[in-house]
């Protein structure tokens, strides 16, 4: 093994500017050729949320039965629950030079790091579906109502189709394409979504919901809808080093990375959530498409803004979820390169929005998967941000880091066999226990009756996560390999 081998110094990125193609991966990129800033980070998370695929989320708690001042409230707290969550871990890619996923490897150890690199893809194609599903649906029933062309399989089949298509595209240029990309999206998509509001105002009705509950009583409904919001910002946990990997911590605070991620994030979500909740107030009845609601119910001057915001909100969201499943599928199978990986994952998607659109049904799908995912997800974000705040306390070494990638074995995240058990076992106790705890109308859990129907797989597997973490930690120390 050579000193150019190991040394993270020596390997920079390339071909980060706007309509180049990105030929970096997840490996370490050195400080001095880091100069993206916050603002740019901001931008992202919060364009890359003004989406219908994201706009969804605000639909859901009106169909669960709530109130627009429940749904509202249930959105707020849930992604401000999820945002605190994931605030440490929009440091790990200053720290590292690297994404999340490999970053993780401290913690979990370098082979350890493979059960982020699988959750994220998880995360990624759901997500990236979701968004070609709804842009897909909105270009459709837009098309319908204004040109009279059909709306039936094969037009939504073709639909998506050339939305995937764009999304992959902007995708395989990489990330300096996709910063610039939601530099156009953020004005112009939220001009649209302001306009939106102002559309439906005189057609909501205010006093719809609070009864009828999905899940036959209040607070149990109210807390599916607060941990299918907490499932926002969670989804974001490995994808942040993807863009804070990028910012130098010699140029710029921690305080303003976390502002500038977190702040991207929550907003984004917030924002679409709220017009998500008020626009399906005004639909006269409501159908297991939220998109095509919104297109029958819209005033004919707003069917055009609205296929705008499913061609770009649906890039800007697909994108950031396509972009993410190549690094991640790069950081499982290293030989080969972000564009073939990209390239798999977009297969990858594509097929499973066939799947959830023509096969299940929409909202089930949708919840189910979501509360399925927060289940997994939770537990390893408790860890990562214990391990980062308690255990590393910020300090990496970033060689050691990328030993899986470089084919080495051994280095301070080797653990056992390149596993840390410490994290690996509470890790796999809590999911276990997150999955059995879901209660959605599509599966219930055999531990789901916990606490009287209320929702407990996420609250519940991360506290067990983090507490199992601490004292595995605490009666079996990491010893000096690690802190050296």
């Amino acid at each position: 093994m050579t000193p150019a081998d190991t040394d993270p110094t020596t390997t920079a990125p390339a071909g980060d500017g706007f309509g180049q193609v990105e030929q970096i991966g997840v490996e370490f990129i050195p400080d001095d050729e880091r100069h993206s800033t916050p603002r740019n980070v901001f931008t992202v998370f919060f364009g890359g949320n003004l989406a219908f695929s994201v706009i969804v989320f605000g639909w859901l708690p009106i169909t669960f039965g709530l109130s627009w001042q429940q749904a509202v409230a249930s959105a707020f707290t849930g992604l401000l629950i999820g945002t605190v969550l994931i605030a440490p871990l929009s440091l790990l890619g200053p720290r590292t030079g690297t994404n999340n996923v490999v970053a993780s490897g401290g913690h979990f150890g370098v082979r350890g790091r493979l059960i982020g690199s699988a959750l994220t893809l998880a995360f990624a194609l759901a997500y990236a579906a979701i968004a070609v599903w709804t842009a897909g649906d909105a270009l459709v029933a837009a098309s319908h109502r204004l040109l009279g062309t059909p709306d039936g399989d094969l037009a939504l089949a073709l639909g998506y189709g050339l939305i995937a298509m764009e999304i992959v595209i902007v995708a395989l240029y990489g990330h300096g394409t996709v910063v610039a990309l939601q530099r156009f999206v953020l004005p112009v998509v939220g001009f649209l979504l302001v306009l939106g509001i102002f559309a439906f105002a005189g057609d909501m009705d205010l006093s719809r919901g609070g009864r009828d509950y999905l899940l036959g009583g209040f607070w149990p409904t109210w807390f599916l809808a607060v941990t299918v919001s907490i499932g926002g910002p969670l989804s974001y946990a490995p994808t942040l080093g993807d863009y804070t990997r990028r910012i130098s911590s010699r140029r710029h605070s921690d305080r303003a990375v976390v502002l500038a991620a977190c702040g991207g994030v929550f907003l984004g979500l917030l924002a679409t959530a709220l017009f998500g909740i008020f626009t399906t107030l005004a639909f006269p009845e409501m159908s297991d498409s939220y998109v095509g609601d919104l297109v029958n119910a819209a005033p004919s001057w707003y069917v055009l803004p609205i296929v705008l915001i499913a061609l770009a909100g649906g890039l800007g969201q697909g994108v950031l979820n396509i972009y993410a499943s190549g690094l991640d599928l790069e950081a499982l199978i290293p030989r080969l390169s972000r564009l073939q990986t990209t390239l798999v994952t977009s297969a990858c998607a594509v097929a499973l929005l066939y799947v959830g659109v023509f096969v299940i049904d929409a909202v089930d799908a949708i919840t189910a998967m979501t509360l399925i995912l927060n289940g997994v997800a939770g537990p390893w974000v408790a860890i990562n941000a214990v391990a980062f705040l308690v255990t590393r306390r910020g300090h990496y070494d970033p060689v050691d880091l990328q030993a899986f990638n470089q084919g080495r074995r051994g280095g301070r995240y080797w653990f056992t066999a390149g596993l840390n058990f410490r994290a690996v076992v509470p890790f796999a106790i809590a999911s276990v226990f997150g999955i059995l705890s879901v209660n959605t109308t599509a599966y219930v859990g055999p531990l789901a009756d916990l606490a009287s129907g209320v929702d407990l797989s996420l609250i519940g597997s991360a506290l067990i996560a983090a507490t199992g973490y601490l004292v595995a930690s605490r009666i079996w120390p990491e010893g000096d390999e690690v802190d050296a």
